[in-house]
């Protein structure tokens, strides 16, 4: 089964970031695929540069998804008007235009999304 995520809120604004890490990373130890689509403030997730010696680092824990087998992409447009460029998001992710999320939702077997 292929499980797809749309991630919309920025790291330490809400729980969600979390939520779709902690189910990820359980659907990826049960063998599943997963898909992560991040848009509007949720490619902000994917900044390596953000630095939290208190919290949980995002970057990470996204890297973390990745490398376990996560597809994860960001919206192109979301980051350009966040002033986020290709270099500032960690390795493992990329961005990507919508019609990649459309082919994201047409072949996940569930989709879920986390916004406002």
């Amino acid at each position: 089964m292929i499980i797809g995520f749309l991630l919309r809120t920025g790291p330490y604004t809400s729980q969600n970031v979390d939520t779709c890490y902690h189910l990820a990373k359980r659907f990826l130890a049960k063998g599943h695929g997963v898909r992560m689509y991040l848009y509007e403030d949720g490619v902000i997730n994917l900044h390596k540069e953000i630095k939290s010696p208190q919290e949980r680092n995002v970057p990470e824990m996204m890297t973390e998804l990745a490398k376990a087998g996560a597809e994860i992409r960001a919206c192109g447009t979301c980051a350009r008007f966040r002033g986020i460029r290709k270099a500032d998001i960690i390795e493992e992710a990329k961005q990507a235009g919508m019609v990649v999320f459309a082919k994201y939702a047409n072949e996940c077997d569930r989709f879920l999304s986390f916004g406002f």
